[in-house]
């Protein structure tokens, strides 16, 4: 018996142990204009600037003041991108979206910052479907409707709306796929950089 009692306490401690891993990133900004100097933290600062030569945006960060580093860039189009952070509430990282706006719906370029080193997650189109009867020109996806967990190594992005998704990560796809709302989670490994799709029943 007292064996019995030993294993159930230890799998209520495993058990704990794993649950207190799960930390949800709370969106911290609403939105601020990417032309602006964007600083989510005191030492984490993104900025925008336009390469008048080549028509692109151009995305660097800097750390604690440092050099400014390149680390994305878009087509300029004329019509504008926000950029948002989402605050780990149990360590201190971030992850960043850049959306950006185009002619039908926006893409989304995430990003994971930790400790003055930012990875590219991904670079994906995301737009909520329109219903049978209604047309629109612009599709759209909210970021407040996108939520955001990390279990150990793992980042799990997920949406709480019906979403058309396509991967631009490797580069330019019309691979359209439609989800559910909660049927479906990005899943960013912070070690390895590994991303994968989860569908609902994996």
């Amino acid at each position: 018996m007292s064996r019995v009692c030993l294993i159930l306490f230890l799998l209520s401690v495993v058990s704990c142990y794993s649950y207190s891993d799960d930390s949800e990133f709370k969106l911290q900004n609403p939105f601020r204009e990417s032309e602006d100097e964007f600083c989510f933290t005191e030492r984490d600062c993104l900025y925008s600037s336009i390469d008048t030569v080549s028509f692109y945006e151009i995305l660097h960060y800097s750390y604690r003041n440092g050099n400014k580093q390149m680390i994305d860039s878009t087509e300029l189009n004329g019509y504008g991108s926000m950029l948002y952070s989402f605050k780990s509430q149990k360590s201190d990282s971030y992850v960043i979206v850049w959306k950006i706006e185009h002619e039908h719906y926006p893409t989304f370029n995430t990003y994971y910052v930790k400790d003055g080193k930012i990875l590219k997650i991904g670079e994906w189109g995301i737009f909520t479907p329109p219903l049978a009867d209604e047309y629109y020109d612009y599709f759209d996806y909210s970021v407040e409707d996108i939520r955001i967990h990390q279990k150990n190594d793992e980042i799990g992005i997920s949406f709480l709306k019906d979403i058309e998704f396509v991967d631009y990560s490797e580069g330019y796809s019309n691979d359209w796929t439609s989800y559910k709302a909660g049927t479906f989670t990005l899943s960013f490994n912070v070690v390895s950089g590994e991303v994968r799709r989860i569908e609902s029943g994996e």
